[in-house]
């Protein structure tokens, strides 16, 4: 990179010099191809195979929800199966589509809620706790559909749909494991998390496979089994309740229960399988692989990648969870108190460490600390790259001491250090602000409130103002 192009933000300006802008609008570019090549490729595969067709007139990529989860036209939803219907039953209408997720699926997050409205944790986590007994109730009928040959599309998109509902309840138990330093929850979380991880592989990814492209088993006579046996696990009611009578206690932080993940984006993980393992695998042939899910934003990434693994490669693999986000700490988001990553072995081991996003790359130096031994490789495997911060706060990044076009160099350099490529989309907690209303307009408590709401909506924070804007009347109304 050149001399110019490593010039800081001009003092005064609201962004990056033109050297740095191009470059960000060239990732975009990129990114947005890759997207786009990845859509050709599966949508291929999934027509030239049996197992599942998408419908005839519509595109299989428009069933994938922005921010997560699947989405089916609302002419449509008479062909949800029964049981979905019963399942889903906060499903949402918006913009003619029919979302398989409700204002539930988000509710124990406090980001959900309007400034001062938010239950207290243990509250929250209630939700939580008196939901789980509904997946052992639906967890065959709505496996046996989805395992048949060939499966109906609909029923596929509905038992993919319940998986990351449950991956996601059990992902929301295991923050407040790790918070409230449970290690008797935290271990049979992590077993519960491992085994819908593999299941929810197998479902999504596995299934679909073409000959040519190995994956992991797949073997969905066993679906409904497996799953009712997860869902069913008596272990599970016990240390949700014992999590849950901790959260009623007074001093109990308000981050001590969250669930919105950018990286609960199912598609992103394949992405990572499909474009970024195979040069791993090949550059370090038989190596140990400890894979490190950050659990801010991609505490399910590891144990769902591991899941899509080429046969014979998953034994090669260990799980860990980190945390080091840092930037969520300073938006006051998690608080300090809220648990850090410990120490990691990795003498001997390739580590990749899957986030959700990267913007400073801060998170993945504190990973490298907090790292044990002698690794063979250490990489950064990002779901998503922020294009967004230097536009809307490029001050976060001189204030490292640093221009933004070097911060930018860098982050390539890491971000390419596996297979060569970007990941397929841009970050959405980062995106480019939308104008949004001036701070403290008066008014009573309804208009400071439809302010604070416009605030989300118009914030650079994308996923929590598409969110707010999926979910409106339950934001405003809780």
């Amino acid at each position: 990179m050149t001399a110019r192009a490593a010039t800081p933000t001009v003092p005064g300006r609201a962004g990056p010099v033109l050297p740095a802008r191009r470059r960000l609008f060239g990732w975009s570019r990129e990114m947005a191809a890759q997207r786009r090549e990845l859509e050709r490729c599966w949508t291929a595969a999934l027509q030239a195979g049996d197992a599942i067709s998408p419908p005839p007139g519509v595109a299989a990529a428009q069933h994938l929800a922005d921010g997560g989860g699947f989405r089916l036209a609302a002419a449509r939803e008479d062909q949800l199966p029964a049981a979905a219907r019963l399942f889903f039953n906060d499903r949402v209408v918006h913009g003619g589509w029919v979302y398989l997720r409700g204002f539930g699926y988000y509710a124990a997050d406090a980001q959900m809620y309007l400034p001062g409205r938010a239950p207290a944790p243990g509250r929250r986590f209630a939700a939580v706790q008196q939901r789980w007994p509904r997946y052992a109730e639906f967890a065959r009928p709505l496996a046996e559909p989805a395992a048949r040959e060939p499966a109906g599309w609909y029923a596929w998109l509905a038992w993919l749909a319940f998986l990351e509902s449950a991956v996601q309840d059990v992902c929301t138990a295991r923050w407040s494991a790790a918070v409230l330093g449970h290690d008797k929850a935290a271990g049979v979380l992590d077993e519960v998390l491992q085994g819908l991880g593999a299941l929810l592989a197998e479902a999504a990814w596995n299934r679909w496979q073409p000959d040519s492209c190995p994956a992991g088993p797949c073997d969905p006579a066993t679906w409904a089994e497996r799953a009712a046996a997860l869902s069913a696990d008596a272990r599970i009611p016990v240390v949700l309740c014992e999590l849950a009578r901790t959260l009623e206690g007074p001093e109990v932080a308000a981050d001590a229960v969250r669930a919105v993940r950018e990286g609960d984006v199912l598609w992103q993980i394949a992405a990572v399988a499909h474009t970024r393992w195979p040069a791993l695998a090949a550059a370090h042939p038989g190596a140990p692989v400890l894979l490190v899910s950050e659990a801010f934003g991609a505490m399910a990434a590891g144990p769902v990648l591991a899941g899509m693994l080429p046969a014979g490669q998953r034994g090669r693999v260990r799980l860990a969870l980190a945390r080091g986000s840092v930037h969520e700490e300073e938006m006051a988001r998690v608080s300090g108190t809220a648990w850090r990553t410990g120490r990691l072995e990795a003498d001997g081991q390739v580590v990749v460490h899957l986030d959700d996003s990267v913007f400073t790359g801060r998170t993945h130096a504190g990973l490298r600390r907090a790292l044990t031994g002698v690794p063979a490789a250490v990489y950064l495997v990002p779901l998503t790259l922020d294009v967004g911060t230097p536009f809307n706060h490029p001050e976060e990044i001189t204030a490292l001491g640093r221009g933004v076009g070097e911060h930018l160099a860098g982050l390539e350099t890491a971000v390419r250090a596996v297979g060569g490529a970007l990941p397929p989309a841009p970050s959405l907690w980062a995106r480019r602000k939308a104008p949004g209303p001036p701070l403290g307009a008066g008014g009573g408590p309804a208009d400071r409130r439809e302010e604070a709401f416009a605030r989300v909506a118009g914030g650079s924070d994308r996923l929590l103002a598409l969110l707010w804007d999926r979910y409106a009347p339950e934001v405003r109304d809780a």
